[in-house]
């Protein structure tokens, strides 16, 4: 049967690392202006954004991953389900397309606590979607997101999101298993990358010999903070901090060779970073089938 006019198809890639199977799903999309990035004066982000091919401001991708590893499903980060503006809110669908539902879940990893992350957690009223599932999220951003001062307005980068933050935690907070870093899952260890937010983290997914890194919200625009990795935005709650992580991330990943992903990479997703003369290049992996 056609797929309707105007529809793409299911927003789903399938990658095995070693053992384990990683599913991308994808959650929508976000559209930036300029304005939010900063570092780098506007021509040049234009620039940046022209050598890749796409005209105007940043439209971003929204995704999640599902790993299935050891025994246990894991999925990481939730995309913003209902809760955020924009357009977002296909996890749930482009799960159930992909034959998971919420109660197939062990365990949910947050890369952070930023909405975009987390809010797929919750449904259109605010219900806990994931009743079976440990939430594992860095204790940092545990313990940031809810500190009851923020609400006076002293963070302004953390303001937006203080709603969303606790309709989270109050609706899981039986549910959480705060760490400092180390295993988290089967293969799967939390990698600790401050900046974007006190807690936010990495995971390394180990196995038979083969590594995937999910960096998380290190890299927002990959178009602009890639070949430029001291841009920061607006949503960084330490920005000096948080272009730290992602130069220390990008060493590593670059000198290891390893595979990476991130929330915001646009799908399929999963691609190498080089160093040449002194700055980065993304190179996606070619689309594979699955064996």
């Amino acid at each position: 049967m056609a797929s309707p006019r105007g529809k793409q198809a299911p927003g789903i890639y399938r990658r095995r690392i070693g053992d384990a199977m990683v599913t991308a799903v994808n959650d929508g999309y976000l559209d930036l202006t300029f304005e939010i990035l900063r570092g780098v004066p506007l021509a040049d982000m234009q620039a940046l954004m022209r050598d890749a091919f796409h005209e105007g401001p940043p439209r971003i991708t929204v995704n999640a991953f599902v790993i299935q590893t050891g025994g246990r499903t894991v999925l990481v980060d939730t995309g913003g389900g209902t809760t955020t503006v924009f357009s977002m809110g296909l996890l749930l669908e482009n799960l159930r397309v992909a034959d998971f539902a919420p109660s197939d879940f062990d365990t949910v990893l947050l890369t952070h606590i930023h909405p975009d992350h987390s809010s797929g957690l919750l449904g259109p009223s605010g219900e806990n979607l994931f009743s079976r599932a440990e939430i594992v999220v860095h204790e940092a951003d545990i313990a940031f997101w809810s500190d009851p001062s923020l609400r006076d307005g002293h963070v302004p980068a953390a303001t937006p999101y203080l709603d969303s933050a606790a309709a989270m935690l109050a609706a899981y907070r039986g549910q959480l298993r705060p760490s400092r870093g180390g295993p988290v899952a089967p293969g799967v260890t939390l990698l600790p990358l401050p900046g974007h937010t006190p807690g936010h983290s990495g995971y390394r997914l180990e196995s038979a010999g083969e590594t995937l890194i999910i960096w998380g919200d290190t890299v927002h625009v990959p178009e602009i903070q890639v070949p430029r990795p001291g841009v920061t935005n607006e949503f960084d709650i330490d920005e000096p901090m948080a272009a730290e992580s992602r130069r220390r991330v990008f060493d590593y990943v670059a000198t290891e060779r390893l595979l990476v992903t991130g929330g915001h990479l646009h799908i399929p997703g999963f691609a190498h970073l080089v160093q040449t003369a002194g700055t980065y290049q993304l190179v996606p992996e070619p689309w594979s089938i699955v064996v």
